[in-house]
């Protein structure tokens, strides 16, 4: 009897950790435009990023747009893993770090255009890094959930400057 307790008690606490980080990414996914903007202004006002000042915000804020809205969801689908079928989870997946890398190739092509250095473009990423794990922190419910988001928010932004900066070095091979 006390077995049983104890196995139902930590199923429900699994299942409340789940609805948490899925709600969790959800948050983050809904508040995205205060990141953007604690993003832009920082890009702005950083010195190894001059070259973003007189850029339009949509035009700084563009690829972080839609690179972030996709991160923050692939958060919600890998808590939603059981109310989806896994040959349906791993296609959503798999798509959506094809969406990421994508953004994140036309990004660092974006930036050599536009006459950045690498040096602002790491720095930019850095910032990208700050800044969402502010945001996280900013929604976090607990520290459980935070970890565990701010694990997973990492090692999407780690392959997106990887493949931001090999697309902004291909960019200047080829000009």
């Amino acid at each position: 009897m006390l077995g049983e307790s104890f196995q139902s008690t930590e199923s429900e606490d699994r299942a409340a950790n789940k609805a948490a980080r899925r709600h969790f990414g959800e948050r983050l996914r809904s508040n995205i435009e205060d990141l953007l903007s604690r993003y832009v202004t920082r890009l702005r006002g950083d010195p190894v990023t001059p070259m973003a000042r007189p850029l339009a915000r949509p035009l700084l804020e563009d690829h972080a747009m839609s690179f972030l809205s996709d991160v923050f969801q692939t958060l919600v689908i890998l808590e939603k893993a059981r109310d989806i079928d896994a040959a349906e989870e791993t296609v959503l997946l798999e798509d959506g770090s094809e969406i990421q890398r994508l953004i994140s190739d036309l990004h660092g092509r974006q930036r050599h255009r536009l006459g950045w250095t690498e040096s602002a473009l790491h720095r930019e990423y850095q910032i990208l890094f700050e800044e969402v794990a502010a945001h996280a922190q900013r929604h976090a419910a607990d520290d459980q959930v935070l970890r565990w988001a701010l694990d997973a928010l990492n090692r999407q932004l780690e392959r997106a400057r990887e493949a931001s900066l090999a697309a902004f070095s291909s960019a200047g091979e080829s000009a």
